[in-house]
């Protein structure tokens, strides 16, 4: 679950062009009501969906299918500096999953718990 901080917050845009992708946000915006919670959306070739993230989300998503190709549009340039995340199975958020994940990179399994 990535994203940027500071000034170099992004705004997302994602599709899902060929396959399908479980696609999730948390909402991290201090002072939202939200704050803390996610929400999941398949986007897939056949629906045709768009994904609209502000800033102050994070971001990831698990293929559905093989051969799966997924298209960004980013508001802002990457800056490893502010490149920040929370584990994908963090307790604090229980994301429900559509299956365990079958490879994770090692950054992705890295990232600290949120202490709430």
């Amino acid at each position: 679950m990535h994203f940027q901080t500071a000034e170099y917050a992004e705004v997302k845009v994602v599709s899902c062009t060929r396959g399908a992708i479980w696609d999730v946000i948390i909402d991290l915006r201090e002072g939202s009501k939200n704050f803390g919670r996610y929400a999941g959306f398949e986007l897939s070739e056949s629906n045709n969906r768009q994904l609209y993230i502000p800033k102050g989300f994070a971001h990831g998503f698990q293929t559905l299918r093989e051969d799966t190709m997924v298209s960004y549009l980013i508001s802002e340039f990457y800056h490893p500096p502010a490149a920040s995340g929370v584990r994908f199975d963090d307790p604090a958020f229980a994301i429900e999953w559509p299956a365990a994940p079958s490879v994770i990179s090692e950054k992705d399994q890295s990232w600290p718990l949120v202490r709430v």
